[in-house]
């Protein structure tokens, strides 16, 4: 068998896909680097989706604290008598059931008997003896510059 010479033994290995350690310097550390911002972007986006996962979840406790507290008015409206519920529980006169509602509303952020108080408005309803009410919560969750609300109406019926 004769023997193959250095270079033709360098130019079957280009042939053959093989490139020479010289040619390679650098390419594990330009890997490395790559490798570390594709997981820095993909730990950016976690931490992303993090925050807005727990601004959701206080969005939806203080929704259902609001929804909870117009339910409780509500409740309690029905027990009255209909030919109070106005003076007791309207914003426009101040009565002791609305005063009640404000205080339980600061419990939400950003509500003080100045900003963001609830509303409650009594109406005459469908018939004599009923009441039309509507009641609305507002709230501004920490950090977000828009006001939120939740509404509900009701018709309550005379005891």
């Amino acid at each position: 068998m004769a023997a193959v010479s250095d270079p033709t033994r360098r130019r079957l290995r280009a042939a053959h896909g093989r490139v020479r350690p010289g040619l390679q310097r650098g390419a594990f550390l330009l890997e490395a680097l790559i490798a570390a911002l594709v997981f820095s972007f993909g730990s950016l986006a976690m931490v992303g989706l993090q925050a807005r996962a727990v601004r959701h979840a206080n969005d939806a406790q203080y929704r259902g604290e609001a929804a909870q507290l117009a339910q409780a008015v509500l409740a309690e409206m029905g027990a009255t008598d209909v030919a109070t519920l106005a003076t007791r529980f309207d914003a426009r006169s101040g009565g002791a059931g609305y005063a009640a509602l404000l205080d339980r509303a600061k419990n939400l952020p950003g509500v003080s008997a100045t900003q963001n108080s609830p509303d409650a408005l009594v109406g005459p309803g469908p018939s004599s003896d009923t009441r039309e009410i509507s009641i609305v919560v507002y709230w501004a969750a920490p950090g977000d510059p828009r006001i939120h609300r939740y509404a509900t109406t009701a018709v309550v019926v005379g005891r």
